[in-house]
């Protein structure tokens, strides 16, 4: 029987969700390269506060996820496949084995800094990138007269 380890997407953080991690190696060992890597601490990432931030939310989603893997498969529960949904495909593509940790880390602060420069504020279901604001409401009304509610 295959195991499956499924990684969620923005919407699965909480505060303290790193310091909610049992305290064993696999799991001391992933915060101190996350924060190596990063240059910060994972703990400055978690709170409610820094959690308003895409960026942090993302690495908090990565460390949490690989750092759980990590402590599974020392004890003995390994993958046969992975899966995750948007944010959730980094620590999947990183406990396959497709992408390194730190690589991960660095891409995804870089992600989250991008889309939180999109979006500054709050949450939405996307973001729309060039487009004038008149352009979109064009579009908008054009897909609600072909498709009404």
């Amino acid at each position: 029987m295959s195991v499956l380890f499924a990684y969620p997407g923005q919407g699965a953080q909480r505060p303290g969700m790193l310091a909610a991690l049992p305290d064993e190696p696999p799991v001391r060992a992933c915060l101190e390269q996350a924060a190596d890597c990063l240059g910060q601490a994972p703990a400055e990432l978690e709170s409610a506060e820094a959690l308003r931030g895409t960026r942090a939310v993302q690495l908090c989603l990565l460390i949490a996820g690989v750092a759980a893997s990590r402590l599974l498969e020392t004890r003995g529960h390994r993958p046969g496949l992975v899966a995750g949904l948007s944010i959730g495909a980094y620590p999947a593509a990183v406990v396959a084995g497709a992408l390194d940790f730190d690589d991960a880390l660095r891409l995804v602060a870089l992600r989250g800094e991008l889309m939180q420069a999109a979006w500054p504020e709050g949450y939405g279901m996307s973001a729309i990138l060039g487009l004038e604001q008149a352009q979109l409401e064009a579009l908008i009304l054009a897909v609600r007269r072909e498709h009404p509610p």
